[in-house]
């Protein structure tokens, strides 16, 4: 397990209808995924991804299986969603900050990591800014930062970018980046894109239809620091394409 951040083993997941039969949205799903690795989640819709994803995460819980964490029950987590969640009355810093002052961990040194991480994400003069005077991919830095100010070494997302525009969606892909390769995390990233699942990972998960398997796993072999040029690669391509077979 010293190798490994998460370990699924024979996970399944079944919702029980009062009316009409069972529904299976995870059958059997086996994954052990490293430390600090970049892994992405696609599928058709209604695969299971996002339940798979609020599995790990304890939001819900598997019919059957089991799942393992490198830290054990006590595993911390951090979550960014599809919507920023961020509260309108904080700015910036305070929404950033919040989840230190709940577990009352506003220690210096954790003070001046959350710096840090604004800094890298680009928020440093937008620290006293409301959530209304910030764009939508602003509003995704503030969570992404909330989510690694406590330092959770697993940071599960939720097609965080699904909502933006293309451009403005490319960019924050590179920020992630940027954040990831320097703090070492941990990602589980569920996303519709498969162009940007191929950019982002180490690893591309893909989910048959319902009921939710993993239909195959793809490693992505594109050198790291990734950025335009990447795009522009032609192996980018092919893993596109390659991926969208499988989907079909």
């Amino acid at each position: 397990m010293s190798d490994y951040s998460v370990v699924l083993k024979d996970l399944n997941k079944v919702y029980n209808n009062l009316l009409k039969d069972d529904t299976v949205a995870l059958k059997d799903v086996n994954l052990e995924i490293g430390q600090s690795e970049f892994i992405s989640i696609i599928g058709p819709s209604g695969c299971g991804k996002s339940t798979l994803l609020k599995i790990i995460g304890n939001l819900d819980k598997a019919t059957s299986g089991e799942i393992l964490y490198k830290d054990g029950v006590n595993q911390q987590l951090g979550f960014v969603f599809q919507d920023s969640v961020l509260l309108p009355w904080k700015n910036v810093r305070e929404n950033a900050e919040f989840p230190l002052v709940i577990q009352k961990k506003q220690t210096k040194e954790n003070e001046e990591k959350l710096d840090e991480l604004l800094e890298l994400a680009g928020l440093t003069e937008f620290k006293t800014a409301l959530p209304r005077e910030l764009s939508g991919g602003m509003k995704q830095r503030v969570s992404i930062v909330r989510a690694l100010s406590y330092d959770a070494p697993l940071l599960l997302m939720d097609e965080p970018f699904g909502a933006l525009d293309a451009l403005t969606r490319d960019h924050l892909n590179e920020e992630l980046l940027k954040i990831w390769q320097k703090t070492k995390k941990t990602i589980i990233f569920v996303t519709h894109s498969i162009e940007e699942a191929v950019f982002l990972s180490d690893r591309v998960v893909v989910m048959s239809p319902r009921p939710g398997r993993i239909k195959e796993i793809v490693s992505i072999d594109l050198p790291r620091p990734r950025g335009e040029v990447t795009r522009n690669d032609p192996k980018f391509s092919e893993y596109n394409k390659y991926l969208r077979g499988i989907i079909g």
